[in-house]
């Protein structure tokens, strides 16, 4: 039997806790975190508390009675516990907006899911480019929130083009991420990553690597861009770096990533 814990309360994972009610159920009011558990601690703690705490604010949120962050750490390391799998795991931690309608105002619920991770090798990714839809930019965009259509449908496309992860753009058709992941390009030796304000999700191990290699760009790109890089990669704080062998038809150079790739991903998850 695997466990969940839903406002400090653990319980049977199959045994359903979140009511018709809900907010975030009802209007996707609410955000999350996507953690990973590596040997009975969280890398990167205090990127990921430092965004829980971001997103209360901008939303205006709170925590309820004696909900903190230090609180959630120690609950989300029992459930690894209980569900064995504190070497290796994959934890999700949703926040909804209370119960009730559109003008209601209630406590704020957490529920936590954790699940053993047994992260594949990495072959290289293939990408596509998905243009269904476009993400809005807005002063939410960065965080993490419940309501992720454009994320959903984009990983459904992946699954009927083949493609391991897709690009989405943002309304004035620049690169802002991937369905599940942060994206860099290496072009002639230097780095670039797309910058919050075009739409991209303020991503842990993106904000990681910011701080660890300093001569990273942020600037704008286009679909071109990447087909110009010699090289592409992924983060995010589940797997790390991922590197990108190809996207749209172009091929990439994998070694210009492997040396990034081994030195942040042995540093954190070895």
């Amino acid at each position: 039997m695997y466990y969940q814990c839903f406002n400090g309360v653990f319980s049977d994972a199959a045994v359903p806790v979140i009511p018709a009610v809900n907010k975030g159920y009802r209007y996707g009011d609410g955000f999350f975190e996507t953690l990973r558990v590596h040997h009975s601690a969280i890398p990167l703690w205090d990127l990921h508390r430092g965004r829980i705490l971001r997103s209360l604010s901008l939303l205006d949120y709170s925590f309820a009675g004696d909900v903190s962050p230090e609180r959630l750490y120690e609950e989300i390391l029992k459930l690894c516990g209980l569900n064995h799998c504190q070497e290796n795991a994959r934890v999700r931690l949703s926040f909804s907006n209370g119960d009730g309608g559109l003008f209601d105002r209630s406590g704020l619920h957490y529920l936590i899911e954790a699940e053993p991770f047994a992260p594949a090798p990495d072959k290289g990714l293939l990408l596509g480019l998905y243009n269904e839809m476009q993400k809005e930019v807005h002063r939410f965009s960065e965080l993490k929130l419940s309501a992720s259509f454009i994320y959903s449908r984009a990983a459904q496309c992946c699954n009927r083009q083949g493609w391991n992860d897709c690009v989405i753009l943002n309304k004035k058709q620049q690169v802002v991420e991937t369905s599940i992941s942060n994206l860099f390009w290496i072009k002639d030796g230097a780095l670039f990553t797309p910058p919050v304000t075009d739409g991209c999700v303020a991503g842990v191990f993106r904000s990681y690597l910011l701080t660890a290699e300093p001569g990273i760009t942020e600037r704008s790109c286009t679909p071109e861009t990447l087909k110009e890089a010699d090289a592409l990669f992924l983060t995010n704080a589940l797997r790390g770096i991922r590197n990108v062998v190809q996207y749209d038809g172009k091929c990439y150079n994998g070694a210009l990533t492997a040396s990034l790739q081994h030195r942040h991903n042995q540093l954190l998850f070895s």
